[in-house]
């Protein structure tokens, strides 16, 4: 994750501007689509599987997902705020199980509040033009000192909850802080999207997919077990990227509309997802 990343970095220096955010894109549309591509198979975890049971249990994931987009492209506003939401316990939950697991009864929240700290930074880097996205997604202008405000008040939540559940974060202390220096880096080295994009991928996606992969298939060879949950997670790529190339190619005119309809998009996807992570990692943890 550190290496991957600061090559980055390097790279961003001797690279086209443009060629390197189609990069990003690259980055998020591989990666990013393909590692909550198995919840399905995540969910039928030792329970008998046939093709039967995946259809019945795809199709109602997909409903699930269809009927949260539908709500949540009426009320664009509540679909921003809960895919933050979501993602920040999401990604505050990878970043500290990577090494182990946490046990404490607050542990969640500090994983929450990590999170929304990871998000403060990154959003306070870039002000100006989160605040433009939010405008035209929303309609809603969100004053710039508000980044600045909400990184001081996470930062003392997070020290706080950092000290209640400092006997079980202790062991990975050293690590997390090294992460933490590197994706500071990255925060402030990038504009707003490819700082996501490395974060997303790097800090995130590819991490998460090797936990997903052993966990599913069991096998002693990580890289093997790779290679299988990209393979099993293909189809569901192919069909999210046909998804999103006739999104662009009908919205690309309209791009207050087409936010709207991406996060509405992701909000859904992202709601069942870190349900079955959620789960996935109980199972682990209590092993």
């Amino acid at each position: 994750m550190m290496f991957l990343s600061l090559i980055s970095v390097f790279v961003r220096n001797y690279l086209n501007s443009e060629y390197f955010y189609y990069a990003c894109y690259g980055l998020i549309l591989t990666f990013g689509i393909i590692h909550g591509a198995n919840d399905i198979l995540i969910l039928l975890k030792d329970s008998k599987k046939s093709l039967n049971k995946i259809m019945t249990s795809t199709i109602k994931y997909m409903s699930v997902v269809l009927i949260i987009s539908v709500f949540f492209f009426s009320f664009s506003s509540v679909s921003l705020l809960f895919f933050i939401l979501f993602s920040a316990y999401h990604f505050g939950e990878q970043q500290w199980t990577i090494f182990g697991s946490n046990k404490s009864s607050t542990i969640s929240l500090f994983y929450f509040s990590f999170g929304i700290l990871i998000f403060c930074i990154l959003f306070s880097f870039n002000a100006q033009e989160v605040s433009q996205v939010i405008y035209e997604i929303t309609s809603f202008s969100v004053n710039e000192e508000f980044y600045e405000k909400s990184l001081i008040y996470i930062s003392f939540i997070n020290f706080f909850l950092f000290l209640i559940n400092f006997q079980e974060l202790k062991k990975q202390i050293f690590h997390q802080i090294a992460l933490f220096v590197v994706m500071l880096i990255v925060f402030f080295s990038y504009d707003l999207l490819p700082a996501f994009a490395v974060y997303f991928v790097f800090f995130h996606s590819i991490p998460s997919i090797i936990e997903q992969s052993e966990f599913l298939f069991e096998k002693s060879d990580s890289l093997q077990s790779f290679k299988l949950f990209i393979m099993k997670g293909l189809l569901y790529w192919v069909f999210a990227i046909l998804f999103l190339i006739t999104l662009y190619l009908i919205l690309r005119n309209n791009i207050d509309l087409s936010l709207s309809i991406l996060f509405s998009f992701l909000a859904a996807i992202t709601f069942p997802h870190v349900l079955v992570i959620y789960k996935m990692k109980n199972k682990i943890h209590n092993k």
